[in-house]
Formats: C-alpha cells, sequence, structure tokens
C-alpha cells in the first residue's frame, strides 16, 4: 500500500514511519502545516524534518507555504474551536494531493501527540476519506509517543514546545504570562503606594517582610514588646519573656506573609500586619512605630494606604481600651463594634472614602 503521511514535525514522524513501514506499507511524507507560527518556528521544524528525512531515506514531499494571515483570518473569531479548521485545512490538501497522485491512503503524524485532539483528527480524515473517495488510514500512535521523543533527542533534533499556531504559544505560556501581568501590577502598586505614602510623609515607604531574616525578627519583637509592655503587665500581670518568645514565634510563623515593614528614609522605623479574612473582611492585627518616630504621622499615613488598599473590604481591629490610637480610628471612620474587659473591637465598613 501507498500511504501519504502528513508530517507536523520530524519528533512526532519518527515513530509513525516506524510502525508503518513495519507493515510493509510504502511511505511518503507530506509536509503542510501553515498553523506554524512565527517564520523562524516553522523553518525550524521544516528544516529538521528534511534533516531527518535524510537519515531514513524518506521521501517528502513539500507544499511550503507559510500561511499566518490564511490562518489567523480563519480562526481568530473561532478560537476557542480553532483546532477543527486547523486539522481539517491541513488533511483536505492531503487527501487530495493522495488521491489526485495515486495514493491508497493518507495518515497523519498528528495521531501521536496525547497533547492533540484524538477524536477530533479522526473525525476530520473520516470525512475527508469520503469527500475524495481514499482511505483515510487511521493508526493509534500514541503509546509511541515517549519513545518517539527519546529517539529525538537521541539524534539532537529540534523538538517544539508547543503546538504551532501563535494561540497555542500564548496557552502554553499562559501562566507565565498571568505570572508577568501579578509581578508587573505588584510592582505598579508598589510605585503607586510610595507615591501615595510619600505625599504626606516624605521617603515612607512599605516593603514586604522577607521571611527568616534575623535583623528583622529581632527588631518585630523588641518593638511589639516596646509597644505592648506596658499593657500586657497591666492586664495579665508581669511580662513573661520565655512565654512571649513562644507565642511571638507562633504568630510569625502563621503570618509571615501578613507583614510590611515600614521605612523611612531607608531606615527601619516600624511594621504592620493584617490579613484577609474567609468572609471578605480584612483585618488589622498591628500597625507599630517606634516611638522616637510616632506623632510625625506616619501611623496615619500607614493606615490610611490599608483602608485605600482594602476599601472593598469591611475593615475590623481589636485594640486595648487605654490605647490613644483610638482616636485615630474613629477619626478615619471605625466605629466600635463590640467591646470585652479588656479591648474594644472596631470595624469601618467597605466601599465608604475614609476621612481626611
Amino acid at each position: 500500500m501507498k500511504l501519504l503521511l502528513h508530517i507536523c514535525c520530524a519528533p512526532c514522524s519518527i515513530m509513525c514511519i516506524k510502525k508503518l513501514r513495519e507493515e510493509d506499507i510504502d511511505v511518503t511524507g507530506f509536509w503542510y502545516n501553515t498553523n506554524i507560527h512565527p517564520y523562524m518556528e516553522y523553518k525550524a521544524r521544516r528544516d529538521t524534518l528534511k534533516k531527518y528525512s535524510e537519515m531514513i531515506n524518506l521521501n517528502v514531499i513539500y507544499k511550503d507555504e507559510y500561511g499566518l494571515r490564511e490562518f489567523t483570518k480563519n480562526t481568530i473569531n473561532i478560537l476557542d474551536n480553532r483546532c477543527r479548521y486547523c486539522y481539517y485545512s491541513r488533511l483536505d490538501e492531503v487527501a487530495r494531493y493522495a488521491k489526485e497522485n495515486g495514493y491508497d491512503a493518507f495518515c497523519t503524524s498528528l495521531l501521536i501527540s496525547p497533547y492533540q485532539k484524538h477524536d477530533l483528527i479522526k473525525e476530520v480524515g473520516k470525512s475527508l476519506e469520503k469527500k475524495y473517495g481514499i482511505k483515510f488510514y487511521y493508526y493509534d500512535f500514541r503509546p509511541y509517543f515517549k519513545e518517539g521523543r527519546e529517539e529525538a533527542k537521541r539524534l539532537g533534533l529540534y523538538m517544539q514546545k508547543y503546538c504551532g499556531c501563535v494561540f497555542s504559544e500564548e496557552n502554553r505560556n499562559f501562566d507565565h504570562i498571568k505570572r508577568d501581568k501579578v509581578e508587573s501590577m505588584n510592582s505598579n502598586r508598589i510605585i503607586e503606594k510610595k507615591i501615595r505614602l510619600g505625599r504626606s510623609v516624605k521617603n515612607l515607604e512599605l516593603k514586604p517582610y522577607k521571611n527568616g531574616k534575623q535583623d528583622e525578627i529581632k527588631f518585630i519583637y523588641n518593638l511589639k514588646k516596646e509597644v505592648y509592655h506596658k499593657y500586657i503587665e497591666e492586664i495579665y500581670g508581669e511580662w513573661n519573656e520565655e512565654n512571649q518568645n513562644k507565642l511571638f514565634n507562633k504568630i510569625m510563623k502563621e503570618n509571615s506573609k501578613n507583614i510590611e515593614l515600614i521605612y523611612l528614609n531607608d531606615k527601619l522605623v516600624g511594621f504592620y500586619n493584617g490579613k484577609n479574612k474567609d468572609d471578605n473582611t480584612f483585618e488589622i492585627a498591628n500597625i507599630c512605630v517606634m516611638p522616637e518616630y510616632q506623632n510625625n504621622g506616619i501611623g496615619t499615613v500607614v493606615l490610611k494606604e490599608i483602608l485605600f488598599e482594602n476599601n472593598d473590604k469591611d475593615i475590623i481591629l481589636q485594640c486595648f481600651k487605654e490605647n490613644l490610637a483610638i482616636k485615630l480610628f474613629e477619626r478615619v471612620g471605625f466605629g466600635k463594634t463590640m467591646e470585652t474587659e479588656t479591648h474594644y473591637i472596631m470595624k469601618k465598613s467597605g466601599n465608604n472614602k475614609f476621612q481626611k
């Protein structure tokens, strides 16, 4: 039997040709892949096939058409269903050529890839069999995919990283594109945040805490001790260094990703930590500034930045009743919703601009 094998790339053709030849089928290759973009990718795959076909003494017919404009014109409005057009347009040319030039059947190396839509390829092939009156030689080559890839690596053949079209290349890089977008947005947010902070207090910055840096851990613990020491002793009795250290280490382990450090003129002067909760609220746990830098508007600016970044959420916090910061919280829109013997629970509803 004379068979015309559509070849999408050299690595995919290796085991297809081998298995067909084992059945004493006279195989001729056919290169027609207008879906492959950009051009240098198209050229790399075509030239690799030329190299491989010489190695195994395979005759290949090249319909050498780089089809960016035609392909995109026919798929731009059907991106989610573009594979049907892609398969059909290529195999239609293979089936037509096979019929007109005396072949008994046609097939495609696409049938070896577990990443292709196997059933759709089979469906397209069978429809072209009826259209041209030439047999579509169906063969499930997928069990030999890994073996073919290993052979391609051994031979040093170029191996592509995506199906072929620019849209599949986008899909392959979807996670990278998404991550780059997030990183870009985060970078922009950092700049915007710095600008907002600097309007009220020049050279003020918030920087993420880098988990594990001992100097930062020591700073956070000592500042927290300095700020809360008097409240702890008034309410709970003498400060127990060992117990407080254990509690601090537990909190740091659970909340390290939620801590931001406050810098003024590149000097570490405080920190805050807060986190999103499951009920779409944001909880502020601490805003601590070194005593010598207090009363300079730093805490107010940091609080307003937190409100700005979470203005679509209800924001809650808990503070000691003796804490003078209660006046600040009330000034920017917090109200007391609950109280215990020692604390006020305060809340600011989302979607309301904070007071200046």
